[in-house]
């Protein structure tokens, strides 16, 4: 019932839930500065993947004609 042209996006939201949870516990532990710098960073990647999903979702075409044949924006 999952439509094949949405894993790119459930693989995005999986990953930025997976990265959310990670530097949040890192960013919570900060036993030295490294683990605070990489909390730090993974909350970045963390937004690039929610950028990711949702440029991803303006790129699917469910209504519009696919292929080279497309009408140009």
């Amino acid at each position: 019932c999952f439509h094949w042209l949405f894993q790119d996006i459930f693989n995005s939201v999986i990953a930025a839930l997976f990265l959310l949870v990670v530097c949040l516990f890192a960013i919570i532990v900060k036993s030295n500065t490294g683990t605070l710098a990489g909390g730090v960073l993974g909350l970045i990647l963390l937004v690039l993947c929610v950028v990711d999903a949702v440029l991803l979702y303006k790129k699917i075409s469910l209504g519009r004609p696919r292929g080279r044949n497309a009408p140009a924006k």
